[in-house]
């Protein structure tokens, strides 16, 4: 099975969408205080929070089972910055985006999944509007319903 996953974050919270055929699943949730992580996951800018969505929406599409086994995941990404790193795994000097790849690549190996990278338009990211405040109920901010 292919799904998009589309994700977007800020400061204060993040969200993300994943599209499978012409169903859209949308969820956002707030960042946990930093200290509940000790310091760990003291999100300082909106790239830490997109990681976090990426690694979220990827652990959470698993474990609601949309994602399964050997599925093909779009990572539409409207971050350049964020796309290139993504793309060459290579280290950076963040902390948190380095943990966020490394259990990204973990959840790949373990569950044989297959992530292609696209980069596109910020308008185009279906997960920036639960940000915004302008469409914040289609998206829920729980897992009810779904496990």
């Amino acid at each position: 099975m292919e799904h998009e996953l589309f994700f977007d974050g800020n400061l204060k919270e993040y969200s993300w969408s994943i599209k499978t055929g012409k169903e859209i699943i949308n969820q956002i949730r707030e960042h946990p205080a930093a200290y509940l992580s000790g310091g760990k996951l003291d999100i300082k800018n909106k790239e830490e929070s997109r990681f976090v969505a990426l690694h979220v929406g990827i652990y959470w599409g698993l474990g609601v089972f949309i994602i399964k086994d050997f599925d093909k995941i779009h990572v539409m990404c409207d971050s350049k910055e964020m796309h290139e790193i993504l793309i060459q795994q290579n280290k950076t000097l963040n902390q948190i985006i380095d943990d966020k790849i490394h259990f990204i690549n973990q959840l790949v190996g373990h569950r044989n999944l297959k992530l292609e990278y696209h980069l596109i338009e910020p308008v185009k990211n279906i997960a920036t509007e639960h940000l915004s405040g302008k469409n914040k109920t289609s998206a829920s901010r729980d897992s009810n319903g779904f496990v």
